[in-house]
């Protein structure tokens, strides 16, 4: 859990010193399986795309070092169609 509040406040961080690119909100879902069991989270980023590829980054780390190898874990994105207000809820 202390991880995905890490990760969180680092996605939170980037997305709050955005400069340049044009903001989105993008839908990141991922799916990993543990022990047989499959588990999926989405969430929601306001940035730039280049703040998807570091949000996407940090979601790979997490991942490495709970030890889950490139097979065992899948994140997709896509551009969500919400508002700035409504991405961030």
């Amino acid at each position: 859990m202390k991880k995905i509040i890490f990760v969180s406040a680092i996605v939170l961080a980037g997305i709050l010193s955005s400069c340049g690119d044009t903001n989105y909100c993008y839908e990141i879902t991922q799916k990993s399986t543990i022990l047989g069991v499959e588990t999926s989270a989405t969430t929601y980023v306001w940035g730039t795309s280049n703040e998807l590829d570091a949000a996407i980054d940090e979601i790979e780390a997490t991942f490495e070092t709970m030890g889950l190898s490139k097979d065992a874990y899948s994140i997709k994105y896509k551009k969500a169609n919400k508002s700035q207000e409504d991405c961030r809820k």
